[in-house]
């Protein structure tokens, strides 16, 4: 009698588990039966999902290029020389990070850079050029022009705040600068010139 028992009980337990995995069957607004399949969050990041993922984010800024390796993701994005970063781009790098260290568990460490494309990166001999419109070409060789770059890590004790991020000012604010670790180039400053900074520190008593 316990052999035909643990059959049948192997049974009905692999039927469960079949019926787990179909989608369910609602109806439609004719009545007949739709097959209606629940969705699953993605909670790691690949190269199958990165690009799905980061167009469903439906960022501001145009990306120039993606790399996924070892738990890192580099994020270029691309600049107008002539306008500067948009007023979106830190909304943009707060969604970025939410996706990465709220939404994915496999992603350590963010890069994000901020660049202006070779054909696009005709830089001027000084800044008032660049105000003007005047350039000189530039070396389209040179796959892109690094302006900005910041380095974010799921350790970093400040992304607690991370929802702060999108009325900040990291490109100024000194403590966003750290938190962000934001560095500018030599040619962020030949096209806007030396980055002014503030501290929102309090001072000390």
């Amino acid at each position: 009698m316990a052999r035909p028992y643990l059959l049948s009980l192997v049974f009905v337990l692999a039927v469960m588990a079949g019926l787990s995995l179909l989608p369910d069957m609602r109806k439609s607004e004719s009545g007949t039966e739709v097959a209606v399949f629940r969705p699953s969050a993605a909670t790691r990041l690949t190269n199958s999902n990165l690009v799905d993922l980061l167009i469903g984010l439906q960022l501001a800024t145009p990306i120039l290029r993606v790399e996924w390796e070892n738990s890192l993701l580099t994020v270029e994005f691309k600049v107008n020389a002539a306008k500067g970063l948009p007023v979106e781009w830190t909304r943009d790098v707060e969604q970025l990070l939410r996706l990465s260290f709220v939404k994915m568990e496999n992603v350590n460490r963010v890069l994000i850079r901020y660049a202006v494309p070779a054909d696009k990166a005709a830089l001027p001999s000084n800044a008032g050029k660049a105000r003007e419109g005047q350039s000189e070409l530039a070396d389209i060789s040179v796959k892109s022009r690094l302006l900005l770059a910041a380095d974010i890590r799921r350790t970093d004790s400040w992304l607690a705040s991370l929802g702060e991020l999108g009325s900040a000012d990291p490109l100024h604010d000194e403590i966003w600068r750290e938190r962000l670790r934001m560095s500018s180039t030599s040619e962020w400053k030949k096209w806007y010139g030396p980055v002014p900074t503030y501290s929102t520190r309090p001072a000390a008593e």
